[in-house]
């Protein structure tokens, strides 16, 4: 087992990803096949009917490299169309859009997709900017306030 691939299976292990799953904010769905991981969050029901959204994560260099992730469809084991995207309204309407890179990355500042380019929110958003220290858990919690913020 490569080094990223165990460390990131030690964070799974770790309290704060643990405290999520018991809280019902996110969890783990099947094997993780490296360098990739499927993890739901829940979502505000007036977003998604099913209350949650899966994010397929590329995760290879953890956590030197920032994760990237896309909604998946896990039924069809593709990328999520339209109808299982969150329609996210206010200052997180960006996060979930299908018409920046073609859906394939969350338009976030801790998604390695995203961040080159977007420098300047380093400083907008420094709590949320990957960094190497960071678990999965802040990517995840990103996406949980964005899915379970829809009045913001």
């Amino acid at each position: 087992m490569k080094p990223d691939e165990s460390l990131f299976k030690t964070h799974l292990e770790e309290a704060p990803f643990q405290s999520g799953c018991d809280a019902g904010k996110w969890g783990l769905l099947g094997e993780i096949v490296w360098p990739n991981a499927t993890i739901w969050v829940r979502a505000d029901e007036q977003l998604l009917p099913s209350g949650k959204v899966h994010l397929k994560f590329t995760l290879d260099g953890y956590p030197a490299n920032a994760p990237t992730a896309s909604p998946w469809d896990v039924e069809r084991n593709e990328k999520a169309g339209n109808g299982l995207r969150p329609k996210i309204t206010g200052k997180y309407a960006k996060v979930f859009r299908s018409d920046w890179m073609a859906g394939a990355a969350l338009y976030a500042p801790c998604d390695r997709i995203a961040m080159p380019g977007h420098e300047t929110w380093q400083k907008q958003f420094p709590a949320w900017w990957w960094q190497p220290h960071f678990t999965i858990r802040k990517y995840l919690e990103f996406v949980h306030i964005c899915l379970n913020s829809i009045r913001t």
